[in-house]
């Protein structure tokens, strides 16, 4: 049975990402700013963890916000779209455009990454998080030299960027959101501006967002 123990809630899609954003929150805020990260078990179990949430908070938890984070995959619009329509069977009002939050209570979020338009993953930030560095060059000329040699069977060339970087560590990991947990991806890259300000907006969502 979900247990809320705090205010304001953040919904990803897994257990990984939920490493990976317990490190960007603590990368974003000096404090702990009371935001309980939830794996929501993959993008088709939003709605039920929404409605579980619901029910949990009707049972006398305070919830004053919750923010969605859903990969885009192929399309960010069909994403966005999905986590809305999941959002409004809970009960609960969506928001108006990606990165914003309704006006309800409680107020709800969603961030459809990389950045609400194009297609790809939480990896593409943190691709583009080591852009430049020389690790990253190395990474680059080797997924070049699979695809000239037809040899790129992955769909998702920032998820293999991700992995082969991750690969080159001194103390080499599996997913992302282990490497965040070490300081591999650069939060403090524009490339994750966005996501960061969403995180802070959900933070402050609070009774003084609650309607008159």
């Amino acid at each position: 049975m979900l247990k809320i123990r705090a205010e304001r809630l953040l919904l990803v899609e897994g257990r990984d990402e939920v490493n990976l954003f317990q490190a960007l929150i603590s990368h974003c805020f000096a404090d702990q700013p009371g935001i309980q990260v939830i794996d929501a078990g993959g993008k088709d179990q939003f709605s039920r963890n929404l409605k579980a949430i619901q029910t949990a908070a009707l049972a006398g938890s305070a919830l004053w916000a919750v923010g969605v984070v859903r990969d885009a995959d192929d399309d960010a619009g069909v994403a966005f779209d999905s986590v809305c329509g999941g959002i409004r069977n809970a009960g609960y009002e969506p928001p108006p455009n990606h990165g914003k939050f309704s006006r309800g209570v409680p107020s709800v979020g969603v961030f459809i990454v990389p950045d609400g338009a194009a297609s790809g993953a939480i990896e593409t930030l943190c691709r583009l998080s080591r852009r430049g560095d020389g690790t990253a060059a190395c990474v680059d000329k080797y997924l070049a030299c699979l695809e000239e040699r037809d040899a790129m069977y992955s769909r998702s060339a920032d998820k293999s960027f991700a992995h082969a970087y991750l690969a080159a560590m001194s103390d080499p990991m599996a997913r992302v959101g282990e490497g965040a947990r070490q300081g591999v991806w650069d939060f403090a890259s524009p490339a994750f501006g966005p996501l960061s300000q969403f995180l802070r907006e959900l933070a402050v969502r609070g009774r003084e967002t609650a309607p008159s």
